[in-house]
């Protein structure tokens, strides 16, 4: 009877000694990832909301890329419609200038025909090399673009400067309105980030209020789960020799 006493405290003390070691684990393993619900079993209910918040946080992160790259595109758009801006600022100096033709020699009309037709070569070469991803982005705005005029602004410079004019302004224009339209689309864009922004941080505070670890709270149960996995081996050592003692004595009063 007092075997089977020390048998069932040894068998007490072996399962205690695994209940303390899972916390153990439990508290390492926490501390480790940092994360209360490491999986399943650690808290089934916190298992739905959590693929919820991951979820949503992904869907939006995949949406912030995504404008990400919108945004980029209309800065390489914008950086290359602003060159343009600038070489048809010129250009209209040119036709004005070019259309008072009193006071132009035939020389000097002649240089502005060829000012004009080296703008036109430096607007096709910006709107064909200007990619974004190896994409063209500006081949809509080559001098064929903007109609058969526009490239014939150096015969218009000479028959119909007013003509001429009007082709300029209105390529100008053109540019001016293409411009406006990717500035209102970038400050767009930037609003939409601020808001998913804000939705994100929002999304992953809550995340971790259902998720995260409490430091603290891991620590001390790690600690005390050390503390109790050492008593418990002793007491367990110490059960195992008093066995051992009562079964030598059991042995020798047999033999006697």
């Amino acid at each position: 009877m007092y075997t089977n006493g020390i048998s069932s405290m040894f068998s007490f003390g072996l399962r205690r000694l695994y209940e303390v070691q899972q916390v153990r684990d439990e508290a390492t393993e926490r501390l480790a990832t940092g994360k209360r619900v490491n999986d399943a079993k650690d808290d089934p209910s916190a298992i739905v909301p959590i693929a919820e918040h991951e979820a949503e946080i992904y869907s939006l992160n995949k949406e912030l890329d995504n404008l990400a790259r919108n945004q980029a595109m209309y800065g390489a758009k914008e950086g290359g419609l602003s060159v343009l801006s600038d070489l048809l600022i010129e250009f209209e100096s040119i036709v004005v200038r070019a259309a008072n033709k009193g006071g132009n020699s035939p020389e000097e009309l002649d240089a502005f025909k060829a000012e004009a037709a080296s703008i036109l070569s430096g607007i096709n070469q910006i709107a064909n090399s200007t990619t974004f991803k190896g994409q063209q982005i500006l081949s809509g705005f080559s001098s064929a673009s903007f109609g058969e005029d526009f490239n014939n602004i150096a015969e218009l410079l000479e028959s119909d400067p007013e003509k001429a004019q009007e082709v300029a302004k209105n390529a100008t224009k053109r540019v001016s309105t293409a411009r406006a339209a990717i500035g209102s689309a970038i400050k767009e864009g930037d609003s939409k980030r601020a808001v998913i922004g804000e939705q994100l941080i929002n999304l992953n505070a809550s995340l971790s209020s259902i998720q995260d670890a409490d430091y603290a709270v891991e620590t001390a149960k790690l600690v005390r789960s050390q503390i109790l996995e050492s008593a418990t081996i002793k007491a367990i050592e110490i059960s195992r020799d008093n066995a051992k003692q009562v079964l030598g004595l059991l042995e020798s009063s047999l033999k006697n």
